[in-house]
């Protein structure tokens, strides 16, 4: 006799280690971004994704046992992705050579990071800060304070200012929680209007550590 599942436990999936595997569920993937993206999540089912993408019902439950499973997927892409622009953003030797360029390019990062959904990024970034612990983020929040306290923050004709371990957590928090804010919700104040006054907060508090140091 099989055991039996207990608990929260799920069973194991299948992992889509053969290119066509991994083009089915890619299908998959595309399907609920496109049903999210038209009738949002409260629309999104397992069958409705299998319908659209064009497998039977059986083969997206080899890959993901129900609804939260392909939600837990295309969360884990998405912020993975947002993570690397703000990154790569903050590292960009060619960042604008202005007071606030760099951080004018991380919030410009974040909200160029899906193109044409950013109505589909939203609704996942909402549903992530909702329903789960926010975990997922906690990686790029650990590289960002490293990156902060390490290599430091590069100013117009200033050298790269280094930052305390308690400095960068403070920056890096604040900072996250407005990106984080801009993303989920529909009635935030206009995107430009948001990035000056984050460029605002984030120079400010460089100039008062460097006076104080």
């Amino acid at each position: 006799m099989s055991a039996k599942v207990h608990g929260n436990q799920s069973p194991a999936r299948r992992k889509p280690l053969q290119a066509r595997a991994r083009f089915k569920v890619e299908l998959m993937l595309e399907a609920a971004i496109q049903l999210i993206d038209e009738l949002g999540l409260d629309a999104l089912t397992t069958n409705a994704v299998a319908a659209r993408a064009g497998v039977s019902i059986g083969t997206l439950y080899q890959y993901f046992h129900d609804k939260q499973a392909l939600l837990d997927e295309l969360m884990g892409r998405e912020l993975a992705a947002m993570g690397e622009k703000v990154l790569d953003a903050l590292q960009e030797a060619s960042a604008p050579d202005v007071p606030g360029g760099r951080v004018r390019a991380v919030v410009r990062a974040v909200m160029q990071s899906y193109g044409g959904r950013n109505h589909v990024h939203r609704q996942l970034i909402a549903y992530s800060l909702s329903y789960t612990s926010g975990g997922r983020l906690a990686p790029l929040y650990t590289r960002l304070v490293a990156m902060l306290s390490g290599e430091g923050v590069e100013g117009p004709a200033q050298p790269a200012q280094t930052l305390t371990p308690a400095q960068a957590f403070v920056l890096t928090y604040a900072m996250s929680g407005v990106l984080r804010t801009l993303a989920a919700r529909d009635d935030a104040p206009p995107t430009q209007e948001v990035e000056d006054a984050l460029v605002l907060l984030i120079t400010g508090f460089l100039a008062a550590t460097r006076a104080h140091a």
